[in-house]
C-alpha cells in the first residue's frame, strides 16, 4: 500500500501515533532496487513473531524499486517522495507514522540474521536505560566495518582517527570509529554513536529529544541524533554480537567520488555546530592528515597487485582529503532536496 506525506517542518520535534505494534521498521530508499528483496526477505525472516510493520520511503527512485516492493512485497507501506529529500527527512517521515515501542531504522543494502529482531528487542526491554542500540557492521564476507559505531567527533578522537592511535591501542584511545577488535568482544560496547544504517531507538527516546536533524541530507544526522539522546541520560550501545550484513554505498556510492566528499561535509556541518572557525579548521588538517595516509598506502598496494577495489578504497580517500582539505577555509553547504537529480550537485562548490 502507498500513503502520501505532506513536506515536514525543520523542526525535529516527534508526535507518534499510539504504540500497538512491537516494532517498527524504517527502509530509505533510494535506488537500491538490486539490493531490496535480499534486505526485505532477509528482514521476514528475522520476524519471528513480532507484531511488525515495514514503512518504505522512497526518495524518487527510477530503478524500479517501488515497482518491485508494490509487486512482492504489499505487506509493506511506501511513502513516495517525487523527489529525494533525503536521508534524514526520509526516516523522519517513517517515524511520524511509526506504530512500534521501538523503531528500527534500516537501510535497503543491508541483510539481518534471523534472531537480530528478537535479540535487539530483547536487550532493549532488559536495559531500559538504553536509548539507542546498533549491531556488528560488517561486508558479505564477514569482514568488520569500521563504521559501525564510535565515539564524537572532536579533536582527540579526530587525531586518534588519523593516526591509527585507535587501533594500535583501542582500549586507550578513542577513535571517530570503534576499532574493529572491538567488535570481537560479545559483550555490549558504550559508545557515543552508532550508524544509522542500522539503528535500533527506543520511543520514548524519539519522543523525548527530537527526530533526525534534517540539516544533514545524509551522513552525521545519526551521531547528532546520538548525541542528543545521550544528553538526556540514555545510553547509547553497539551490540556485537549481532552481526547485520551490510553493502556499504548500496545507494549512495552511484554518485562515485561525491558520495565520499559529502561524507566529510556533513561532518564539518556537525563540527561548526559546536567549534569555532580555527577549531573546526584544524580539525580538517589533522582528518586530512589521516586520510594521506590512507590514500598513499592503498594507492602504494594497487600499484603492486592491480586489484580494482584499492583503486577505489584510494580514490576514497583521496576525495575525503580533498574535500577536507578545502572544509579548512570553506563551510560546506547545507545541501537541498530541491537537488534531486544529483544531490550533491550543490551550487557553489
Amino acid at each position: 500500500m502507498i500513503s502520501a506525506e505532506p513536506r515536514p517542518s525543520a523542526s525535529p520535534r516527534a508526535t507518534l501515533p499510539p504504540a500497538t505494534k512491537d516494532l517498527s521498521v524504517i527502509i530509505v530508499n533510494w535506488n537500491a532496487a538490486a539490493y531490496l528483496p535480499a534486505a526485505l526477505d532477509a528482514l521476514f525472516a528475522a520476524q519471528n513473531g513480532l507484531d511488525m510493520e515495514v514503512l518504505l520511503v522512497d526518495n524518487a527512485s527510477t530503478d524500479g524499486s517501488l515497482e518491485l516492493v508494490q509487486a512482492r512485497y504489499p505487506q509493506v507501506t511506501v511513502i513516495a517522495n517525487d523527489v529525494n529529500r533525503g536521508f534524514a527527512a526520509g526516516n523522519n517521515q517513517g517515524i511520524r507514522q511509526a506504530r512500534g515501542r521501538y523503531i528500527l531504522l534500516l537501510n535497503p543494502d543491508t541483510e539481518l540474521p534471523t534472531d537480530a529482531l528478537t535479540r535487539f528487542l530483547a536487550f532493549m526491554d532488559a536495559h531500559p536505560q538504553a536509548g539507542v542500540s546498533g549491531p556488528r557492521l560488517q561486508g558479505p564476507g564477514g569482514k568488520i566495518q569500521g563504521g559501525a559505531a564510535g565515539h564524537d567527533p572532536s579533536l582527540v578522537t579526530i587525531f586518534n582517527f588519523a593516526t591509527f592511535l585507535y587501533r594500535l591501542f583501542p582500549r586507550r584511545f578513542r577513535g571517530l570509529w570503534l576499532a574493529r577488535s572491538l567488535y570481537e568482544s560479545e559483550k555490549p560496547i558504550a559508545v557515543d554513536w552508532v550508524s544509522g544504517a542500522c539503528m535500533m531507538l527506543r520511543r520514548e527516546a524519539i519522543e523525548a529529544v527530537g527526530m533526525m536533524n534534517e540539516r544533514y541530507f545524509m551522513y552525521s544526522e545519526d551521531v547528532e541524533l546520538c548525541r542528543r539522546v545521550r544528553a538526556r541520560g540514555w545510553g547509547v550501545v553497539c551490540l556485537p554480537d549481532i552481526r547485520v550484513t551490510h553493502h556499504i554505498g548500496g545507494s549512495a556510492s552511484q554518485l562515485g567520488p561525491a558520495f565520499y566528499a559529502h561524507n566529510i561535509d556533513s561532518l564539518d556541518l556537525d563540527l561548526r555546530t559546536r567549534y569555532n572557525p580555527v577549531q573546526v579548521g584544524l580539525m580538517h588538517l589533522v582528518a586530512a592528515f589521516g586520510y594521506g595516509l590512507r590514500m598513499i598506502y592503498y594507492e602504494f598496494h594497487y600499484q603492486r597487485t592491480r586489484f580494482p577495489i584499492l583503486r577505489e578504497l584510494s580514490q576514497l580517500w583521496g576525495a575525503c582529503l580533498k574535500t577536507s582539505l578545502m572544509r579548512v577555509v570553506k563551510p560546506a553547504p547545507v545541501v537541498t532536496p530541491d537537488h534531486a537529480n544529483n544531490p550533491y550537485d550543490t551550487q557553489g562548490d
